[in-house]
């Protein structure tokens, strides 16, 4: 039986091998702090808190999310607005804001399994992280039943400010900037980037500014004052598809490998200071790698209908059939990286699990069981 406590401002359940220590809150079932390395002189704590997390602050009115807003979690629907056909979904959908409840009949090992029930649209998601012996990775599988109709889904993965981090993806097809208020600012947020454009290249996406037309938005922190949404859209791959970043002076790389047919595409949520409201107050930085099935943030009032980016051949989201079970698999680890690595231009299959070369020729290898994804 797993015992729960107050972490950073929010009950939670905290398990873990010899590697790897998780701590996943009972609302929301956001996942932070994780601890990888644990077992040496130098672990990582590498996911994101919020900064009001233990303020007190007054979050009435404002979205659930808010409170316990950490590290990874499952979105279901995924993005802001999730009215549909009569049907209001908090953000990021009751997965991220709900009391989930720990299934200690499933749970075995250094395994979790917790489930909850929606009531917006009828169903449960059962959730199980789990741990391979010896291994930093996390193997995060969230399983939907009952719930019927189309859905925008994902995970939420949050990283801090900081340190330079250099983001990079499996091949994309392009990507589109954010489809949000025209003039660089709406509602205490401002934002840099050209509303709704399409780019092949994260290091080379459109502004809104004459003098700089262009931006690289493969690194973070950049671009102070300003919040900024994009998303890319994988190409169909083999094994997997993945999203890496690289933190070169901490000398350690994050990886996410998943199903492109069930997450097809990856939303960059960039903010560096760029929003007033409260409780963000000017003064939360902080990087989302968000592996989802949506139409960018816009949630599924958007995603769910004819849209832009369906028209070009891309899935944003899901038709769920309640009578049969949906499963979306995600595996995330950590890698220590020798000096010189940059950023990741290739993950590839290997018998014991991954191998991960830089731009600068540098590799890096874990042992991954890359068969969980099917």
């Amino acid at each position: 039986m797993l015992k729960s406590e107050i972490i950073k401002g929010q009950r939670s359940w905290t398990f873990g091998n010899g590697c790897v220590h998780v701590s996943v809150t009972e609302a929301g079932g956001h996942m932070a702090p994780v601890t990888f390395f644990k077992d040496s002189d130098n672990p990582v704590e590498p996911f994101y808190i919020n900064p009001w997390a233990e303020e007190h602050s007054e979050l009435s009115g404002l979205p659930a999310v808010l409170g316990p807003l950490r590290g990874d979690f499952f979105c279901l629907p995924f993005g802001g607005d999730n009215s549909w056909k009569g049907e209001n979904h908090p953000p990021h959908g009751e997965t991220s804001e709900k009391r989930w409840i720990y299934n200690e009949d499933e749970s075995r090992g250094s395994s979790a399994s917790f489930h909850l029930d929606t009531e917006v649209r009828k169903g449960r998601v059962t959730k199980t992280i789990g741990m391979g012996e010896g291994e930093n990775n996390l193997y995060i599988s969230h399983r939907i039943e009952g719930f019927s109709g189309p859905a925008s889904l994902g995970h939420h993965v949050i990283f801090p400010g900081g340190s330079p981090k250099y983001i990079s993806t499996s091949p994309i097809r392009f990507g589109y900037t954010d489809n949000n208020g025209s003039g660089g600012y709406s509602g205490g947020e401002y934002f840099s980037l050209a509303r709704f454009q399409k780019f092949n290249s994260l290091k080379k996406v459109p502004t809104i500014w004459s003098d700089k037309p262009f931006t690289d938005c493969s690194v973070f922190p950049a671009r102070e004052g300003f919040i900024d949404i994009l998303q890319v859209y994988n190409e169909p791959a083999g094994d997997f598809a993945w999203t890496a970043m690289v933190v070169p002076e901490e000398r350690y790389l994050w990886f996410a490998l998943k199903d492109p047919e069930i997450l097809p595409s990856t939303v960059l949520w960039m903010e560096n200071k760029g929003r007033h409201q409260h409780p963000w107050n000017g003064r939360n930085s902080c990087l989302g790698i968000e592996d989802v099935c949506s139409h960018l943030a816009d949630g599924l009032s958007v995603s769910a209908e004819d849209n832009e980016i369906g028209r070009q051949g891309i899935k944003t989201s899901h038709l769920l059939n309640a009578e049969v079970a949906f499963e979306v698999k995600y595996i995330q680890g950590l890698v220590r990286i020798p000096e010189g690595f940059d950023r990741v231009s290739t993950i590839e299959k290997i018998e014991s699990g991954i191998r991960l070369k830089s731009k600068s020729g540098k590799t890096a290898s874990a042992v991954v069981d890359v068969s969980f994804l099917s």
